[in-house]
């Protein structure tokens, strides 16, 4: 793709969606906010990202929908999915088994923290 990586930020808590974009942005990525599943999709195909950076629990088309429907478009499978969600343990590991790349508990993740997953699974050195 070239340029900054793309990192598409699906999440419906608008506040903390945003501020994980300026957070994206100030280290260097392009990102951009899908509210839901369903935004999410019409926002790949429009603007292939890098990276997903899931939440699970939203209204419409859930994380576990946007999976499902990932695990059947191609284009979709092209971008890792982190998931990033304050689901429990055992709903982070049902999420891996459904074709997440990695998983991590909001609560205990710390900006740096995700900004090193971000960083890893979009294949930029840290900084």
């Amino acid at each position: 793709m070239g340029g900054r990586p793309r990192v598409l930020v699906v999440n419906d808590d608008v506040p903390l969606a945003e501020t994980v974009r300026s957070l994206l942005c100030s280290e260097g990525y392009e990102a951009r906010v899908a509210f839901d599943g369903i935004e999410a999709v019409e926002a790949f195909a429009d603007w292939p990202a890098d990276l997903i950076l899931l939440d699970l629990l939203m209204p419409r088309l859930d994380g576990w929908g946007f999976l499902k429907q990932r695990a059947r478009d191609p284009a979709l499978q092209r971008a890792p999915v982190l998931v990033w969600s304050v689901a429990p343990a055992e709903e982070l590991e049902r999420a891996r088994s459904m074709g997440a790349t990695e998983c991590l508990p909001r609560a205990a993740t710390s900006p740096d923290l995700l900004l090193d997953s971000v960083a890893r699974l979009v294949g930029q050195p840290p900084s």
